[in-house]
């Protein structure tokens, strides 16, 4: 893959991230802590994790194709470095104090990571059928 599908394919993913996030701090939120109320400034929260997500997606490029073992190799490589930074900073910044909230914060990014890889297939799978009916079209235009 080129480095421009590659950028295009992690900003397609920070717009997912970013929307998956919303949904599980709210979702947590009203689990741990259903009384508090926050301001403005807790609208950057999604924004923020969603580009401290996308930072450790360097570890799927390629610029060759890869084989199936290779990208499943890569993926469980991502999701460890993803959960690892993701936990260092939620630690850093406080957000997380104890071993329970972190087991949850852990079970929602592997939740919100299942359904960014399912929308990203899907919408992979989607451009894919178009480009081989185009082909095909091509195909049969040539033939005749």
């Amino acid at each position: 893959m080129s480095f421009k599908v590659f950028i295009k394919r992690c900003f397609m993913e920070y717009f997912i991230i970013t929307t998956c996030v919303t949904a599980a701090i709210a979702i947590l939120g009203l689990c741990i802590d259903p009384s508090a109320r926050f301001g403005y400034e807790s609208y950057f929260s999604p924004l923020i994790f969603g580009l401290v997500s996308i930072l450790p997606s360097g570890v799927t490029f390629s610029r060759k194709e890869l084989s199936l073992k290779q990208t499943i190799i890569r993926k469980i490589l991502h999701f460890f470095f993803l959960v690892l930074m993701l936990v260092l900073f939620v630690f850093w910044t406080g957000l997380l104090k104890g071993f329970n909230e972190a087991v949850s914060f852990v079970f929602s990014v592997f939740i919100v990571y299942v359904i960014v890889n399912i929308v990203s297939w899907h919408l992979n799978k989607k451009e894919a059928t178009e480009v081989n009916k185009l082909l095909k079209h091509f195909q049969e235009d040539t033939i005749v």
